[in-house]
């Protein structure tokens, strides 16, 4: 099949939403199918991740350039300091008053003369970001046509805990329901977020489904050589929506006998210690590599489970899933079902107990092969 994917985030990025859009990219190739990649120019705003060898056999076709947007964002002419400041004010102000990112404008002026082609057997539109799915929607208009048109979630939109704008629920809600009451099939990554999708829009509960997030490709690592029992903890931790210091307090309890690498985005600053190092987002790779454990931190609230969680069950490294937030019990449930999981409550002590069982007992951890791409892949599009 012919298949377009339309992803408002450049594919050089470096974020969970773009790895599971590329995991599941790789899913259709892997089966046979021939894909165009609908994707945004690259810029300074962005942080590049890892160029994939198979996106060679992926036409990548890219909107124009959001000039307004990079020329604020621009390092030219500009401290660190006031630059930092303007991009703060100016995005502050922007998600209050738009349920939507930059790339709103984009998604609104994107001409279907960009594609080779004016039919697609399936067309995909991934968020985040949510402009994606409009994005499909104006393409549609101008003519193009296709057989299905499948919606892939992250976040929804009335639920997304991290949403910052001033609009009342039911103003999202009634904007969410007009993205979604077109798609032939709508597809989350959470069984906890489609659960909640079904009881907030029943009319268009029958097109909604679950799929878990696949990753890219299975990674093997040699057994490390640490002086210390390493931990790598890689992700955002904004205080609004995940709670970095139980595991921080964990690190101090354990100075003489772990070290912690944190490497993210966040509101807070922690203050490094001799066996706690703190790094800003960046590529993890070495740190991954070099990790003895992978720990996994839930969301204070909402419906969502992180992408790492899945990307993490690629490796065949132990990962520690940190439990916080709603559907705390469901959620074990869930992720022991998979055998692949050490799990414990985002709690100082409970830590501890889950690092010092997991160095004293050391057990063989494999991929995990029910988030194989091609295995996700073939029930996407079925």
């Amino acid at each position: 099949m012919n298949i377009l994917i339309i992803k408002l985030s450049p594919v050089e990025g470096l974020s969970s939403s773009m790895i599971r859009t590329l995991a599941l990219t790789k899913g259709l190739l892997t089966l046979g199918h021939h894909v165009d990649f609908l994707t945004i120019p690259i810029s300074e705003c962005h942080v590049i991740g890892k160029c994939y060898d198979f996106l060679e056999n992926v036409r990548i076709i890219r909107t124009k350039e959001n000039t307004r947007y990079d020329s604020i964002t621009s390092k030219k002419d500009k401290s660190k300091n006031v630059k930092i400041g303007i991009e703060n004010i100016l995005r502050k102000t922007y998600h209050k008053f738009s349920l939507y990112d930059y790339t709103y404008s984009m998604a609104k002026r994107v001409d279907i003369n960009l594609l080779k082609t004016k039919y697609y057997d399936v067309v995909i539109s991934s968020s985040d970001p949510k402009t994606a799915h409009i994005a499909a929607k104006q393409l549609f208009e101008q003519g193009l046509k296709y057989k299905k048109w499948i919606q892939y979630w992250g976040d929804p939109m009335a639920l997304d805990i991290t949403n910052k704008s001033i609009y009342p629920q039911w103003v999202i809600k009634k904007v969410e329901n007009d993205l979604l009451k077109s798609a032939d099939k709508i597809i989350y990554v959470s069984p906890f977020t489609l659960k909640k999708q079904k009881k907030a829009f029943p009319k268009l509960a029958q097109k909604m489904i679950f799929l878990p997030t696949p990753y890219i490709q299975e990674k093997l690592y040699d057994e490390t050589q640490n002086m210390k029992f390493t931990i790598g903890y890689f992700g955002a931790y904004t205080n609004r929506v995940r709670n970095i210091f139980p595991l921080y307090k964990a690190g101090k309890l354990m100075k003489d006998s772990i070290i912690v690498n944190i490497v993210g985005n966040s509101d807070i600053v922690l203050e490094e210690t001799d066996n706690i190092k703190v790094y800003p987002r960046g590529d993890i790779s070495r740190f991954e590599r070099e990790a003895d454990l992978l720990v996994c931190m839930l969301n204070r609230g909402g419906t969502q489970i992180p992408g790492k969680v899945y990307h993490y069950a690629a490796t065949n490294k132990p990962i520690l899933i940190l439990l916080d937030g709603d559907n705390m019990n469901e959620i074990r449930e869930y992720l022991e079902s998979f055998n692949r999981y050490i799990i414990c409550n985002n709690e100082a002590e409970s830590i501890v107990n889950a690092i010092n069982n997991i160095k004293n007992y050391p057990k063989t951890a494999l991929p995990c092969n029910e988030f194989k791409p091609e295995k996700i892949a073939e029930a996407f599009i079925s």
